[in-house]
């Protein structure tokens, strides 16, 4: 009958002398010059000048802000107040464009004046609210 304790499990290997297996495989060390040391540094320098640059650039955009004004401008305005003029009889929303329209196209003034004055209709002593 077979029996595991009776095998032998037991071997030896041996090499020849004239094989060696190296220790570390290494590339043998070569040595740069002093100028080639001194560009790669100063590409280094560079480079970390300009990524300091940059982030000093994007911490002002985030802790300042990047608008025109200050962050609190905003709540700062004064409210606006409308200008009212009280039409005459005869007026229309055309005609009282036409005096007060400025710069702005007078299509556009008379368009703006019929949005907020409810129409295109107006009766004389009414106040028409000017944009």
């Amino acid at each position: 009958m077979f029996s595991w304790e009776s095998v032998d499990m037991s071997a030896t290997i041996s090499m020849p002398q004239s094989v060696r297996i190296p220790r570390a495989c290494s590339a043998p060390a070569t040595r740069v010059s002093e100028a080639t040391y001194r560009r790669r540094r100063q590409l280094v320098g560079i480079v970390l000048a300009v990524l300091v640059a940059v982030g000093a650039v994007l911490a002002h955009d985030v802790l300042a802000g990047s608008s025109d004004g200050p962050a609190s401008a905003a709540a700062s305005l004064p409210a606006l107040t409308r200008i009212t003029i009280t039409a005459r009889p005869g007026d229309t929303l055309w005609s009282i464009g036409e005096l007060h329209h400025g710069a702005v196209p007078i299509a556009r003034y008379v368009d703006k004046l019929v949005d907020i004055n409810g129409g295109a209709s107006i009766q004389a002593g009414q106040a028409v609210l000017l944009p």
